[in-house]
């Protein structure tokens, strides 16, 4: 019964680990997408890795971290679409 609930006990706690691990990783991803890269480019997407529209940046006050098309595939997602 012992190991039971000590190997439930380790699941959960690398589950805890890797989401944490995950979570700083998407974390650092964001914050280097507004990091100038290319003169010219304000800040680049953090799914396909191309320019934010200048318009969007401005429209949104620079509060996105995706280009148009990942925002509406990303809304896709999140909504079970495909």
């Amino acid at each position: 019964m012992t190991d039971d609930i000590e190997r439930a006990q380790e699941i959960e706690q690398r589950d805890r680990d890797n989401a944490l691990r995950l979570q700083l990783e998407r974390q650092a991803r964001i914050k280097a997408s507004f990091a100038p890269r290319v003169e010219g480019v304000e800040a680049t997407c953090i799914d396909c890795d191309e320019a934010i529209e200048p318009e969007r940046l401005k429209a949104l006050s620079h509060k996105t971290s995706r280009c148009a098309q990942c925002a509406r595939d990303h809304e896709h997602r999140l909504r079970g679409f495909r």
